[in-house]
């Protein structure tokens, strides 16, 4: 679930906070619908990258939260 965040400096905090809380919102979706479906190892993994979207939103919080890519 990359996101923009992680390739632009310039982009504003209210939208990086935004894509962060919808990358958990959605793996935490996908983990119910994959554990639903009898897909455990899938909702592991999801589970897993919620776990670092939130990690991901504790680093920006605290200002500690820097793109992975970008320049």
């Amino acid at each position: 679930m990359s996101s923009s965040r992680h390739f632009f400096r310039t982009q504003p905090p209210a939208q990086t906070r935004a894509e962060i809380e919808a990358d958990i919102k959605n793996s935490r979706r996908a983990q119910r619908d994959a554990a639903a479906h009898g897909q455990y190892r899938l909702a592991e993994t999801m589970r897993q990258a919620a776990d670092e979207h939130l990690d991901e939103l504790a680093d920006f919080d605290a200002g500690t939260w820097t793109p992975k890519h970008a320049d």
